[in-house]
């Protein structure tokens, strides 16, 4: 259970509507945008790269890709990575852990 403690709840997993992202205010006050597929959830940082906006307002338009609502630029909600412009910076992910119907955000996901 080593590394336990760096996770952080975020939600209840009944909270989150499925394919509606979500803006979520962290312990510490930094704002992620939780994106539910079914019984999976991502974390990431709320603001596009491009101009940072928050992404928690875009919608899921493909299978795990988020779109932002600004600009129209799509991250893939697993890995970050940019999908389609204008963004050229991938976003920022977390590790999620889901607990009896809890949502924890852990560590940064390494960028791939």
């Amino acid at each position: 259970m080593n590394g336990a403690f760096s996770f952080r709840r975020a939600a209840r997993l009944s909270d989150l509507p499925d394919g509606q992202p979500q803006a979520v205010r962290m312990p510490d006050g930094e704002m992620l945008c939780l994106v539910r597929d079914r019984e999976q959830v991502y974390a990431m940082v709320d603001r596009c790269p491009h101009r940072d906006f928050p992404l928690s307002g875009g919608d899921l338009v493909g299978s795990c890709v988020l779109e932002c609502p600004w600009h129209g630029a799509q991250f893939d909600c697993r890995t970050g990575k940019v999908v389609q412009g204008p963004a050229t910076d991938d976003l920022q992910t977390y590790s999620v852990r889901i607990t009896n119907g809890e949502v924890f955000v852990g560590p940064r996901a390494s960028k791939h």
